[in-house]
């Protein structure tokens, strides 16, 4: 038999209402919180799921944050299109007009030429046009400079023709073909711009050097890019071996080899053709395409070299030219070719967005669903039943005042409580 003294008695009593109070803590701070799990320690397994989905929850978060941004990007550029193929309707009313011979007069050329310039001044400007975060929505990746703030420069010259004063002649790219990429899931890159040699462009272009290549050799290793794209030359390759390597590249432009052994580019779908050569690399240059004295983009390419197909601008001040001439041959057969041609690419591009913006919705669409499916799952993990807690903190309390009442009983006086 054991003995059982009054100290044990009173030390079995505080431990046990000590315990009580642990425990109530621990409820009442599961009720304040909503969480079963304060610490790591109260459940490690628990703790580190609530991490993971935590983790998790946050990049969805900022998912929905992208898509959002990716959707009002893309919807300036819808707008910017559509105000573009407004305007190329008004242009080819214009054109078939002039192609019947209503602009006969002087003054009807004189009406037609200005309000194709007031359409082609527009036009520019939308091309030019900034979105809400201050960068060129058709400008590629570059925001601009403090000189050149725009990528579109208009060049002006003074023209008699239709009295038209200081009328667009040209309008040169000056910005990039990088992209305004955005992450809208894991692993999942969306650009939100487009660059202005592609849409802005009517038919395909041609690059043909006049330089005699048959005894080309590259001397050594290099680099150059087409359309971005890089494609090695190896030290010793000729001409016909860059030719392969570039229609084998995957790009939207075929090379070929001219009747003076002189290198052909020739894009298959309309856009202004990019080349560069990189690093310490002179292909390009050697081969007679790039300007030795300006090697980089834009507007790089040598002088010597014969170009054809025409950006939209170019087209448009092609057709105001004809139609002030009064040649309705022109404007009525090569014109409205033309005219279709740059509606077509732009529709095209127009398309191209739209399709971006019904795979954002799909893409928000999901996010807000696994958005959803983890935040049950997290309350799940991580949360308590009120009802089941109070019941527990209510059973508790009773335990813990029964446990009072039974040890003011159980200590029992002794000699010192009465001397005092």
């Amino acid at each position: 038999m054991n003995r059982i003294t009054n100290s044990m008695i009173n030390n079995t009593m505080i431990y046990n209402l000590q315990r009580h109070q642990t425990s109530m803590d621990t409820i009442q701070d599961q009720l304040a919180t909503g969480r079963t799990v304060r610490v790591p320690r109260d459940n490690p397994v628990a703790a580190t799921n609530q991490m993971l989905y935590r983790t998790h929850l946050s990049e969805i978060d900022q998912y929905i944050a992208n898509i959002n941004e990716a959707q009002s990007r893309l919807n300036e550029v819808d707008t910017a299109l559509q105000s573009v193929v407004n305007m190329f309707h008004r242009i080819r009313v214009l054109a078939v007009q002039g192609a019947h011979g209503i602009y006969t007069s002087f003054e009807l050329k004189e009406a037609v030429a200005t309000e194709i310039n007031q359409l082609l001044e527009q036009i520019v400007s939308i091309a030019n046009s900034r979105g809400s975060t201050g960068r060129a929505i058709f400008g590629g990746y570059k925001t601009g400079t403090e000189d050149q703030p725009n990528p579109f420069v208009p060049i002006y010259m003074t023209l008699t023709a239709g009295r038209q004063g200081d009328a667009m002649i040209g309008v040169e790219y000056r910005g990039d073909i990088g992209g305004h990429t955005r992450e809208v899931g894991t692993g999942n890159f969306l650009d939100v711009n487009l660059a202005g040699n592609t849409v802005f462009w009517a038919t395909d272009q041609i690059l043909s050097s006049n330089f005699d290549a048959s005894n080309y050799v590259s001397a050594s290793n290099q680099v150059m890019k087409i359309d971005g794209k890089e494609i090695l030359v190896s030290a010793g390759d000729n001409i016909d071996i860059i030719i392969d390597k570039i229609n084998n590249g995957g790009l939207s432009v075929l090379a070929s080899k001219g009747g003076l052994n002189n290198l052909i580019l020739s894009s298959t779908t309309p856009h202004q053709i990019w080349l560069e050569d990189k690093g310490s690399g002179t292909v390009l240059q050697d081969l007679g395409l790039i300007n030795k004295s300006f090697p980089h983009p834009p507007n790089n390419i040598d002088t010597t070299v014969t170009i054809g197909g025409m950006s939209i601008f170019e087209m448009i001040i092609q057709v105001r030219d004809d139609l002030v001439r009064g040649d309705h041959e022109l404007v009525g057969g090569r014109d409205l070719g033309l005219i279709d041609m740059g509606l077509d690419n732009l529709l095209k591009y127009l398309a191209h967005i739209g399709a971006k913006q019904n795979r954002m919705e799909q893409a928000a669409k999901k996010s807000e669903t696994e958005k959803g499916n983890l935040t049950e799952i997290l309350a799940k993990n991580e949360g308590i039943d009120y009802s089941e807690t109070i019941m527990n903190y209510k059973w508790l309390e009773s335990v813990h005042q029964y446990a009072l009442s039974v040890g003011a009983r159980t200590i029992r006086q002794t000699l010192m409580d009465f001397l005092r």
